[in-house]
C-alpha cells in the first residue's frame, strides 16, 4: 500500500492584549506533513483514515507549543524572592554557627586559664599547708627547748655552787653535756656517786662532800632504788664498814633523812639500837631488802650521794656515761 499523507487545519486566535504593538494577523492556516509508515499487513483503509484523523487531533502547531511555554514562566519566577529568603536565612545561619563556635572557643580557653590557676593556687596551699606544719613542729620544740632551759637554770639558782665542767665538756662538736656529774651513774630521775677511794669520811663529813656538789647523802624509798644501790656497793675492809645514806637519828626513837622527813619502813638487817643517835649504813648483801645497820656517826666509811637529775637543753645534751665511777 502507497504512503497517505494526512493534513490538519490549526487555526490561530490573535492576542487579547490590546497593547500589544504587534498587527493582528488574520488566521492562517499551516498544514503539518505527518508520514505513515507502511505497514507489512495490508492495512484497511477505515484505520488508516481513523489514524490520520487522530493525528490531526494530537498533533500541535509550533506556537501552540511557544504558548505553553510562555504560560509556565510566571510560575517559576514566583520561587525567586523564596529562594533568596531561603539563602539568606543559610546566610544567618551559618554567620550564628561562626560566632557560637568563636564565642565557645574564648570561653573555653578562659574557663582552661581558670582552671590553671586554681590548680596552681591548690598547689601553693598544700605546700603552706605544709610548711605550716614544720612551723608547729619548729615552735612546739622551742617550746620545750624553752622549758628545758628554764627548768635548767632554776636547778643552777638552787645550788651555792655549779661546776659546769663537771658536766659539760668540749667535743669537736661543741659543747656537750650530760644530766648527771662526770663518774655519776643514773637511776630514773636521780644521780648517785659511790665513793671508793681514800680517806673514809664521817657522817658529817660524807654529807659535807655531797653538798660540795649540790647533792646529798642518798635518800632510799623504794625497793627499786635499795636494789640498785645495792648492786652498785661491793665489800671492803671488813664486815663492819658499809656505806654511808643519808639516815640518822635526831631524837630517841626517831630516824630522819637529810631532807627532814621520818623514816617509813627500812631495810634493816636487825632492829637498831635506839637512843644512842647513831646514823645509817647500807651493807653490801645477798638479801638486798636487809641491809642497813646503825653505827657511830664517827665511824669512818665509804659514801653514797644523790642529786637530781639535770635537765639541759635537747642541742646541749649527750650520752650519759653508764660506766661506774673510778676509783
Amino acid at each position: 500500500m502507497e504512503e497517505e499523507l494526512c493534513y490538519s487545519t490549526v487555526c490561530f486566535k490573535p492576542f487579547d492584549n490590546q497593547k500589544s504593538t504587534v498587527p493582528q494577523l488574520e488566521e492562517s492556516v499551516i498544514y503539518a506533513e505527518v508520514k505513515i509508515k507502511q505497514s507489512t499487513t495490508q492495512t484497511p483503509p477505515e484505520t488508516s483514515a481513523a489514524e490520520c484523523s487522530l493525528n490531526k487531533s494530537v498533533l500541535p502547531a509550533h506556537d501552540s507549543l511557544s504558548e505553553a511555554k510562555d504560560a509556565t514562566t510566571p510560575i517559576f519566577s514566583a520561587y525567586r524572592p523564596a529562594t533568596v529568603i531561603l539563602g539568606l536565612l543559610c546566610f544567618f545561619l551559618l554567620a550564628a554557627l561562626t560566632a557560637v563556635s568563636v564565642f565557645n572557643y574564648i570561653h573555653k580557653s578562659k574557663y582552661n586559664n581558670i582552671l590553671a590557676r586554681h590548680t596552681q593556687e591548690k598547689a601553693t596551699n598544700l605546700q603552706l599547708l605544709a610548711d605550716m606544719e614544720v612551723l608547729e613542729r619548729e615552735r612546739a620544740r622551742l617550746k620545750t627547748q624553752g622549758e628545758q632551759m628554764n627548768g635548767t637554770l632554776n636547778f643552777i639558782l638552787k645550788k651555792s655552787s655549779f661546776l659546769v665542767d663537771k658536766y659539760c665538756q668540749s667535743t669537736g662538736n661543741g659543747v656537750q653535756c650530760t644530766p648527771c656529774l662526770q663518774n655519776w651513774i643514773q637511776n630514773g630521775s636521780s644521780c648517785y656517786y659511790f665513793n671508793k677511794d681514800w680517806p673514809w669520811k664521817t657522817w658529817t663529813e660524807s654529807q659535807e662532800y655531797c653538798k660540795g656538789y649540790g647533792a646529798q647523802l642518798a635518800i632510799i624509798d623504794s625497793v627499786e632504788e635499795q636494789e640498785f644501790i645495792n648492786q652498785h656497793t661491793e665489800s671492803y675492809y671488813d664486815k663492819y664498814h658499809g656505806y654511808w645514806i643519808g639516815l640518822s637519828e635526831k631524837k630517841e626513837e626517831t630516824w630522819v633523812w637529810t631532807t627532814g622527813a621520818e623514816l617509813e619502813g627500812g631495810f634493816w638487817v636487825y632492829a637498831p639500837l635506839k637512843g644512842y643517835m647513831e646514823c645509817v649504813l647500807s651493807m653490801p648483801s645477798k638479801n638486798p631488802l636487809q641491809s642497813w645497820i646503825s653505827t657511830s656517826c664517827n665511824m669512818r666509811n665509804r659514801w653514797i650521794c644523790e642529786v637530781d637529775v639535770l635537765t639541759w637543753p635537747t642541742f646541749l645534751q649527750a650520752q650519759q656515761n653508764q660506766s661506774g665511777p673510778s676509783t
